[in-house]
């Protein structure tokens, strides 16, 4: 691989060695590449999930308590990319022994593509693409997906053991908070405080019988066929962190995601009319 160029009159480039062949790829030609990776993956994902028996699905989903197509991790894997989350959790609670056959046949292929990208990429570091909250991109990376080993519980999750974690080597906040709060085998529990800061969540789960009765579930949805790439929950009262939160989502203009957010209050309604 030669060092970066800066040629008269285009951006900066790289090379990156097929072969014999060098090839120049600029940041331009890494962001359309990147776009077709993102893509392979959700044809990926929805391939792997079609292709499920029916007795297959009722354990990934739960039983039917889940949606499948609030499932898919493409959305999740591109906001790691940006930044905007420091790692996402890969999991199916409902069947982590298919979920291991998930990881190897969708996930680790576009990791492998991914990071050729990132080892491509020269694009200096600034102080913004330091930042939790930039969505610059390109730039060097290196993501691991890791399985969770240690008997590690949340308030809400009996048992993470067996799930993954996706995360960026060279973002040093990616990387310390997984090893600190997801990897290390001395740990039994993480808070949902801590596991919000991680994932970027912008709220908090209930934890009373009042709070259950304000939970508003909220989704961003994609363009390739409005699909699911991130839902979380929230309370009433923090509606107002869901629109700064938004924000900063919203301002994403590249892998051709454009989103829309939707909240879903029919759960508060229906409660005050019992």
């Amino acid at each position: 691989m030669q060092s970066p160029s800066r040629s008269a009159n285009g951006p900066t480039s790289c090379n990156i060695n097929c072969g014999s062949n060098s090839l120049p790829v600029s940041d331009q030609d890494i962001i359309r590449r990147t776009t077709r990776v993102l893509r392979q993956l959700y044809l990926r994902e929805t391939h792997w999930l079609s292709a499920r028996t029916p007795d297959q699905s009722l354990l990934l989903s739960q039983q039917g308590q889940l949606s499948l197509a609030e499932q898919l991790h493409y959305g999740e894997v591109a906001f790691v990319l940006l930044r905007l989350k420091p790692c996402a959790i890969i999991d199916f609670a409902g069947d982590r022994i298919q979920l291991a056959d998930y990881i190897s046949a969708v996930i680790e292929p576009t990791i492998r593509d991914l990071n050729a990208l990132g080892a491509a990429t020269k694009t200096p570091p600034t102080a913004a693409a330091t930042d939790s909250n930039s969505a610059l991109y390109p730039r060097p990376l290196q993501l691991t997906c890791s399985r969770i080993n240690g008997q590690l519980a949340s308030p809400e999750v009996a048992t993470w053991t067996g799930a993954y974690v996706l995360y960026d080597e060279l973002w040093t906040d990616s990387a310390d908070w997984v090893r600190a709060n997801l990897l290390d085998p001395l740990r039994t529990t993480v808070s949902e405080d801590a596991l919000a800061k991680g994932l970027d969540y912008p709220g908090s789960l209930p934890t009373n019988n009042e709070d259950m009765m304000t939970i508003v579930p909220v989704s961003y949805l994609g363009r390739m066929k409005w699909e699911c790439l991130t839902s979380f929950v929230v309370l009433h009262r923090q509606l107002h962190q869901v629109a700064l939160h938004r924000i900063r989502y919203e301002a994403v203009k590249i892998f051709d995601i454009e989103m829309q957010v939707t909240m879903d209050t029919s759960l508060i309604e229906d409660l005050r009319v019992d």
